[in-house]
């Protein structure tokens, strides 16, 4: 039966992991991803934007590098793969995405869908708030851009 992590497992109680030294001291948070938005690009060209600056020095970026973006659901009731629900709240799972976030110039570890690794700095994050029938319905869909390091 699965459950609210630690340990989050890819595939049975999150789509994707997410793990910094700062944010929950090195362990590994689990996240729901929107389906069919999850999309790994190979750019031509990209130039880095101020937020991943330390880490990724040179613009355009290195060829090679990709960009992942996804958009993360941070809802109340999410539904593990085995059917069990979720004990977190919209705002507990908000909470945890905003700590990775903030981790500007910083390299973050990513587990995909797939079970792939990848080094990473946060690009860019859109917030969208959804009320949904009041404070109680509260959900968030989260667009974050991500950067191969």
């Amino acid at each position: 039966m699965a459950a609210d992590g630690p340990p989050w497992t890819v595939g049975q109680n999150c789509s994707v992991t997410l793990r910094h030294p700062s944010v929950n001291a090195n362990v590994a948070t689990g996240f729901y991803v929107k389906p069919d938005s999850l999309r790994v690009v190979l750019p031509k060209v990209w130039y880095r934007g101020t937020n991943v600056a330390a880490v990724v020095p040179v613009t355009p970026i290195a060829a090679g590098k990709r960009i992942v973006e996804l958009v993360v659901v941070c809802r109340s009731g999410l539904i593990h793969a085995d059917g069990t629900p979720s004990q977190l709240t919209a705002q507990q799972w908000h909470s945890a995405l905003l700590a990775f976030a903030a981790q500007v110039n910083s390299t973050i570890t990513l587990v995909d869908p797939a079970g792939t690794t990848w080094p990473v700095g946060v690009e860019e994050m859109e917030d969208r708030l959804s009320p949904l029938g009041g404070q109680f319905l509260l959900e968030w869909e989260t667009r974050l851009v991500l950067v191969e390091v």
